[in-house]
């Protein structure tokens, strides 16, 4: 994990409530500690890394409730430390203005992730399509593979082009070609399971990698995913078409690369062999297929 990658870290559950446990811990301690140096000693500035922690990490409310909780262990210290003879209005005031200094700096710190997190959403993201693009596809389809890999599983990657493409943007303008890819990312993120990862790769290329399917399982799943687009093609009078490839592994092989490679090759054979269609091949590590992408251009099909 890079530096960049560690700051801009998303824990899940387990890991908020591990930061949770130990911001508010280090607050505790370091109220105790406060207590026991007494009033020549400020301790304000050893706060300010728990409330950091969790702003940056937890977000505006956590943050928030973890200022409130260092302001009021720090009114319950100093009064504990000042005894009857401190007035008890310059210390309410004191810790109200602890209180917006520390709220200040938590919202800053939680707006500046927030915006460093849009972007980062929208650097990963498809513009048009808001399915991942090919950065984020391949870093998603990385980490699938490797627990795939790890676990034993089977793993399926699918590629799909759409016919008849060109002819709707020629003949009908780029908005409806827009409209159009929309269109198909709607389609396939509402059949994505939680697993699965779609991408759209570039012009009118889709792909899909799903974990833990295969075979004759993984071939159903797409030809169903193909009539239901086609409805919708048909549905608003569009001509556009499905050229698919699907190429399964009962154990997940080590290359991305190369996985994607064979379902690229098998949705080529389609686009050879008249288009429309669901190509599904059942592949081990050391088979290939033979049908390359630069011999397909050099053929002119579209």
């Amino acid at each position: 994990m890079t530096l960049r990658e560690a700051i801009l870290w998303q824990p899940g559950s387990v890991g908020r409530f591990a930061i949770l446990s130990a911001s508010a811990a280090l607050i505790l301690l370091l109220a105790y500690l406060h207590t026991l140096a007494g009033l020549a000693y400020e301790f304000h500035v050893f706060f300010t890394p728990p409330l950091a922690l969790a702003a940056w990490f937890l977000g505006l409310r956590l943050g928030m409730a973890l200022a409130i909780l260092v302001v009021g262990l720090w009114f319950a210290a100093d009064r504990l430390l000042g005894g009857d003879q401190a007035s008890a209005l310059p210390l309410i005031l004191n810790s109200c203005a602890r209180l917006a200094i520390y709220c200040i700096g938590v919202w800053l710190l939680a707006q500046l992730r927030r915006l460093l997190d849009s972007e980062r959403r929208v650097a990963r993201k498809d513009a048009l399509t808001l399915l991942s693009n090919r950065r984020e596809f391949y870093e998603l389809g990385s980490q699938t593979l490797a627990q795939a890999q790890r676990e034993g599983t089977p793993i399926t990657a699918v590629f799909i082009d759409l016919d008849k493409f060109k002819e709707v943007n020629d003949g009908q303008g780029h908005a409806t070609g827009d409209a159009v890819l929309v269109c198909v990312a709607e389609g396939l993120s509402a059949r994505l399971r939680a697993s699965d990862i779609a991408g759209r790769l570039g012009g009118d290329e889709f792909a899909l990698l799903l974990p833990g399917m295969e075979g004759e399982s993984a071939k159903a799943y797409v030809e169903d995913l193909r009539r239901r687009l086609l409805n919708t093609m048909s549905g608003r009078r569009w001509p556009v078409t499905f050229s698919i490839g699907v190429a399964s592994y009962a154990r997940a092989p080590a290359d991305l690369d190369g996985l994607l490679a064979e379902a690229d090759s098998l949705m080529f054979e389609v686009k050879h062999g008249g288009r429309n269609r669901v190509l599904q091949r059942d592949l081990t590590p050391h088979v290939r297929t033979t049908l390359s992408r630069p011999s397909e251009r050099t053929a002119g099909v579209t």
